[in-house]
């Protein structure tokens, strides 16, 4: 709506392979949260003010006419406050930063349904959403170096992809079930299994890996984030928790199965997407605050079965077909 507008967009460090290289941006900011996280644990206080100063200034010198948090959450909205934008507008602002946005919009769904937010805060604001899906930019080399891992680690066709990994114990399947699962998807489809995730997924990918035998190939914590969304774009069928690589997944247009739990899509955002998830009356019990009602049992993770996730799976590969490795 706005082509001559400047668009900035504040990340943290680890996510700016996934937005520096999109056409529709002027400039991206990073964030060095880590960084002052650091500072001030150390107590290195007059070095933390001066990077906080410097981030201030840097943000205020663009004169920012609107400042939109899209987490809602406290470290968002402390960016928009301190980016000294006109008019900030808060999507389903929480943890108390309600009172320094000048606009809150209410989510208006069911806690932990998101997936419909951006789309009606962009209709709220005058916004033409008749083209609406997600866009994502990989950076230039991302793809060679992912088929250069795949090709050293002997993949070089048609695979699928696993996501078992992310921060939340909620959002994660029941970590024996990963191995037998890839045993089972190679037999039946004779497709390479490959596993992705972050250098902090290492030892849960160690444990993973025997049970599935020879039927998966380790990515884990050998990619750059730019890399593993490469490897995403490229797989025949993503397998995957609630996590940002899952959800990249969408971007790439790539068949997909989300093993969901109490949180998830207000609907599958794209035709080639499977959701398989157990609507329970207790859900969604992170948005309590008080942690889950189950006890740590994740009972509506526990309730997805290997065979479920199968059928999606055939479902899927038989309706979108595997196409050589570049061929898309």
């Amino acid at each position: 709506r706005y082509p001559n507008a400047h668009i900035a967009w504040v990340v943290e460090p680890a996510a700016r392979d996934v937005v520096e290289h999109h056409p529709d941006l002027d400039e991206v900011v990073v964030w060095d949260r880590p960084k002052w996280k650091g500072l001030l644990k150390s107590g290195r206080l007059g070095e933390l003010r001066r990077e906080f100063t410097a981030f201030r200034d840097h943000l205020r010198s663009r004169r920012f006419d609107f400042a939109l948090d899209l987490q809602g959450l406290s470290r968002s909205a402390l960016v928009a406050l301190v980016s000294g934008a006109r008019t900030r507008i808060g999507l389903g602002s929480r943890e108390g930063t309600s009172a320094i946005m000048h606009q809150r919009f209410p989510t208006g769904l069911t806690p932990g349904e998101m997936s419909g937010e951006p789309r009606i805060l962009a209709e709220w604001l005058g916004l033409d959403t008749s083209n609406w899906g997600m866009d994502l930019q990989l950076a230039p080399g991302a793809r060679a170096g992912a088929r250069a891992k795949l090709a050293e680690a002997g993949v070089d066709g048609p695979y699928i992809l696993l996501v078992p990994f992310t921060t939340r114990d909620w959002k994660h399947w029941v970590e024996s079930r990963w191995g037998p699962l890839a045993r089972r998807l190679q037999d039946e489809f004779g497709l390479p299994l490959v596993m992705t995730g972050g250098p902090a997924d290492r030892a849960a990918a160690d444990r993973i890996r025997p049970q599935a035998g020879d039927a998966l190939v380790d990515l884990v914590g050998r990619t750059s984030l730019g890399e593993a969304m490469a490897v995403v774009a490229e797989a025949a069928l993503v397998v995957g928790v609630d996590t940002g690589l899952t959800h990249a997944a969408h971007g790439f247009r790539r068949p997909t199965i989300c093993l969901f739990g109490p949180s998830g899509y207000h609907a599958p955002p794209t035709p080639m997407t499977r959701m398989v998830r157990h609507h329970l009356t207790c859900a969604p019990c992170h948005s309590l605050g008080t942690g889950p009602t189950c006890g740590g049992a994740f009972t509506c993770m526990d309730l997805i079965s290997e065979r479920e996730v199968l059928s999606r799976a055939r479902e899927l590969l038989d309706a979108y077909p595997p196409v050589a490795s570049g061929a898309a």
